[in-house]
């Protein structure tokens, strides 16, 4: 599996707690990785886009997409397409970011899954 990461810039410093941010990351980095165990060639790709006062970090995968009824109802408890998912971690980690001052939310189109976490930027 590749896994793309941009360069790192010091100016994507954001108004919210490392660990808290590394949950949101590490929930949303596990669902893709678990959506793309049958995947041939699997790959997920974060991008960061910076604007004057937020910062956009966009995490896509190529697996199978999000079925059309789990999309309508992904940041609501207990919605899962996975046999053993409790439908727990992606309201979660909106709960999280939104505590933070920001979004996270679904990005339509292309292949795969893709999320956006918007934060205000720290300076």
């Amino acid at each position: 599996m590749a896994l793309v990461l941009p360069p790192l810039d010091p100016a994507w410093v954001v108004r919210a707690e490392k660990t808290r941010l590394e949950q949101v990351l590490v929930i949303i980095l596990q669902n893709a990785i678990e959506a793309l165990a049958e995947t041939p060639e699997p790959a997920i790709t974060l991008s960061v886009a910076s604007e004057a006062a937020m910062l956009h970090v966009t995490i896509a995968d190529n697996g199978p997409g999000l079925a059309p009824e789990i999309a309508a109802r992904l940041f609501t408890p207990f919605a899962t397409s996975r046999p053993m998912g409790l439908g727990l971690g992606l309201v979660i980690a909106k709960d999280i970011v939104e505590e933070c001052g920001g979004a996270l939310t679904v990005q339509p189109g292309g292949p795969g899954a893709c999320f956006r976490i918007s934060l205000a930027r720290a300076s």
